[in-house]
């Protein structure tokens, strides 16, 4: 479906420290990764446009559309050039759909504050 999409969407995964037998945090563990999770078109919303999640209005940044899984609420991701790996938009997920129908069954919104 998303032959041609000229984005790469990555997904930032947090790992917490390691502990020592005293419960304490070991130095040079944990950390945070970007993790690549598929292509995707990233939309930047130059016009200010409004989505409501839950009866409150948000101006969202980007709105990404993407084959697979929905993403949690609050995920951070960055939406990369496929070519120059340059961030083309990022942020937190505000709101997330799957579409169930048929034909586009897979693909995903997800909406960036």
């Amino acid at each position: 479906m998303l032959d041609e999409a000229p984005h790469i969407l990555v997904v930032r995964t947090v790992t917490p420290p390691e502990s020592d037998e005293y419960g304490r945090p070991i130095p040079g563990t944990g950390g945070e990764s970007w993790d690549e999770l598929t292509e995707c078109f990233c939309h930047d919303n130059s016009q200010q446009q409004e989505v409501s999640v839950n009866g409150k209005l948000w101006v969202y940044s980007y709105h990404v559309v993407y084959e697979g899984k929905k993403l949690a609420l609050d995920t951070k991701v960055r939406c990369l050039d496929k070519d120059t790996k340059e961030v083309v938009g990022e942020g937190k997920v505000i709101k997330n759909a799957e579409c169930y129908s048929e034909e586009l069954k897979g693909r995903c919104d997800i909406w960036l504050e």
